[in-house]
C-alpha cells in the first residue's frame, strides 16, 4: 500500500473488540485473566491514541504464541537478589502480564527498603511501558520503567551509523500530584518508535521527517523502508543532536539487559527486557508535586489556543473523551483479526460511523 493510500478502517464497539481480542487469545492458549490484562491494556492504549501500541498488536501476539515466542499460560519467577533488589524471568509470558507483576513487586520491596529496581528478561512485547510507571505512581510512589526489546528488532541506527544497532528502547516516569492524576512520561529513544512506524504503513500514511533512513543512508518518509531487505533504520531521539538519543539508549540496554544478565549485542536474544525503578515518596511529596506542576503550566503559552501540557496529561485528556466509544482498528489490523478468528470465534460487526 503506498502513503496516502490508506484502506478505510473500522469502528468496533469498545465492549464487543474486548470480547473479541480475549476470545482470539484464550483461543491461542491464554488463561481468562491473562488475557483479559493483555486485551485491557492494548485497549486503554488505543483510548490514549496510542495506536501503535493497541488492538494492531494482537495479530503480533497471536503469531508469537504459535511461534513458541510467547508462552501465554506463564507467570513470572522472582529472585529477590539484595535488598530492594530481584532479577524476573517472564518465562516468555505476555510481556503485559509480566509487567504488572514486575510493579506490584517492586511497590513491595520499596515498601521495605525504600528504593527498589527490578530487572526482568524472557518476555513478550511489553505494551506501554508508561502503564507500568502510572502503576507505581498510583501508590504515592515515583516509578521508573525502561524497555529493550530486541524480539521486536535492532531497529534504531546508533548516532553517525548507517544499520540498527540498538532497539527503540523506551523510558517512561510517572509520579504522584495531590488532587491530581500523576504525570507520565513514556517516550522512545528513537525519533519514532517501531510501532508508530509499523502503524503507519498499515494505514498507508508516511514516516514523520527525520524519522528513517533507508538500507543506503537516504532519508525516507516511506514507512515500508524499514521492513525491505536489506532494511532501513530509524533515527536516534534527537535527530541532528542524536548522540544524546544513542547515549539515552545505551542507558536503557544498562538497566534492562545488562543488569538482568543478557547480552545487549545479542539481536536474537530471546523475548524482552524491562528495568523498574520504584522510589518511596515522603507524604508531602505529592503536593509538592502538584506545586511544581502548577508553576510549569502557568507559562504563558505560545498559542493561547493550546495550553502549556504536563506529561501524560495530553492521553488522559484524549482516554477521558474516548470514554466507551467505539475503537478505530485500520484494515490491515482487521483482516488480520477476523483471518486469526476463522469460523470458530464470533467477529463482532462493525459501527456505522
Amino acid at each position: 500500500m503506498s502513503a496516502g493510500a490508506e484502506a478505510r478502517p473500522v469502528r468496533i464497539a469498545k465492549p464487543a473488540l474486548r470480547d473479541f481480542g480475549r476470545a482470539l487469545l484464550e483461543a491461542a492458549g491464554a488463561p481468562r485473566d491473562n488475557a483479559m490484562v493483555v486485551i485491557d491494556h492494548l485497549l486503554e492504549a488505543d483510548a490514549m491514541g496510542l495506536r501503535s501500541h493497541g488492538v494492531m498488536r494482537i495479530p503480533q501476539y497471536l503469531d508469537d504464541i504459535a511461534s513458541g515466542g510467547i508462552v501465554p499460560g506463564a507467570s513470572p519467577a522472582f529472585t529477590r537478589t539484595a535488598p530492594g533488589r530481584a532479577l524476573v524471568d517472564g518465562g516468555k509470558g505476555f510481556g503485559q502480564v509480566v509487567g504488572v507483576a514486575m510493579a506490584r513487586e517492586a511497590v513491595r520491596l520499596a515498601r521495605e527498603t525504600g528504593v527498589a529496581f527490578l530487572a526482568g528478561r524472557h518476555m513478550g512485547h511489553t505494551g506501554r511501558i508508561g502503564a507500568y510507571a502510572e502503576a507505581i505512581a498510583a501508590r504515592r510512589m515515583v516509578g521508573l520503567v525502561v524497555c529493550s526489546g530486541p524480539r521486536s528488532g535492532h531497529w534504531v541506527a546508533p548516532f553517525g551509523g548507517l544499520a540498527g544497532r540498538l532497539a527503540t528502547n523506551p523510558i517512561a516516569y510517572a509520579f504522584p500530584r495531590s488532587g491530581q492524576p500523576p504525570v507520565v512520561a513514556d517516550f522512545s529513544t528513537s525519533v519514532a518508535p517501531e510501532g508508530v512506524i509499523r502503524s503507519l504503513r498499515n494505514r498507508g500514511l508516511p514516516a514523520p521527517e527525520g524519522s528513517l533512513r533507508d538500507a543506503a543512508g537516504r532519508p525516507t518518509s516511506d514507512p515500508a523502508a524499514l521492513y525491505q531487505a536489506p532494511p532501513g533504520a530509524l533515527q536516534p531521539l534527537g535527530g541532528a543532536v542524536g548522540y544524546r538519543g544513542t547515549a539515552l539508549g545505551l542507558f536503557v540496554d544498562v538497566l534492562a539487559a545488562l543488569l538482568a544478565d543478557d547480552a545487549a549485542e545479542d539481536p536474537a536474544r530471546a523475548g524482552s527486557n524491562l528495568g523498574m525503578l520504584a522510589i518511596d515518596a515522603d507524604e508531602a511529596f505529592a503536593e509538592r508535586a502538584a506545586a511544581m506542576g502548577r508553576y510549569v503550566k502557568s507559562a504563558p503559552p505560545i498559542d493561547p489556543a493550546h495550553p502549556v501540557l504536563l506529561p501524560g496529561e495530553r492521553e488522559q485528556r484524549i482516554a477521558e473523551s474516548a470514554g466507551d466509544g467505539p475503537v478505530l482498528v485500520d484494515a490491515s489490523t482487521w483482516a488480520a483479526m477476523t483471518a486469526k478468528a476463522g469460523e470458530r470465534i464470533k467477529r463482532p460487526s462493525p459501527v456505522a460511523d
